[in-house]
């Protein structure tokens, strides 16, 4: 019986701070509530959008539609007018200039300097195979002495 008594007292500060049961039943009847009004306002917004949107729908789509065909016809003339003002810049864009005369003499300054270099390319090329021959003959001779000094024939 004592144990008993000792294990009911052991049990007593757990029972009284533990408040999980009323904390679930007041989170549930906060979350009932919420739902509830945030359900009933949703669709008081949802009625009061569909209102607006049929009043505008009846009372401005007259209206825009008349201030559009008759902003449209001048919003049209004007883009026309632009259109032609475009189109005429580009024809004097088209309009081919002479080039200048200093610009002229860089294009012949340009054009002989590349004369110029490619002579002296040529002129390279040339001496590099005058001389590519010259070591062929040197060689050629060489082994030609050296056959008839081992006398070997071919």
């Amino acid at each position: 019986m004592i144990s008993q008594v000792g294990r009911e007292l052991y049990k007593v500060p757990h029972r009284i701070l533990d408040h999980r049961v009323f904390i679930n039943g007041e989170i549930e009847t906060f979350l009932e509530n919420f739902e509830v009004k945030r359900n009933d306002s949703e669709v008081e917004t949802l009625f009061q959008v569909t209102e607006i949107v049929g009043s505008l729908k009846y009372d401005l789509s007259e209206r825009c539609i008349a201030l559009g065909n008759q902003n449209l016809c001048q919003f049209a003339t004007e883009v026309n007018n632009l259109l032609s003002s475009v189109e005429v810049l580009l024809e004097k864009a088209k309009v081919e200039r002479p080039p200048s005369a200093r610009l002229q003499e860089a294009r012949r300054a340009r054009e002989q300097r590349k004369q110029e270099f490619l002579e002296n390319l040529q002129h390279g090329y040339q001496r590099i195979d005058n001389s590519f021959e010259e070591k062929e003959e040197e060689i050629a001779e060489l082994y030609s002495d050296l056959q008839l000094k081992l006398n070997v024939t071919k």
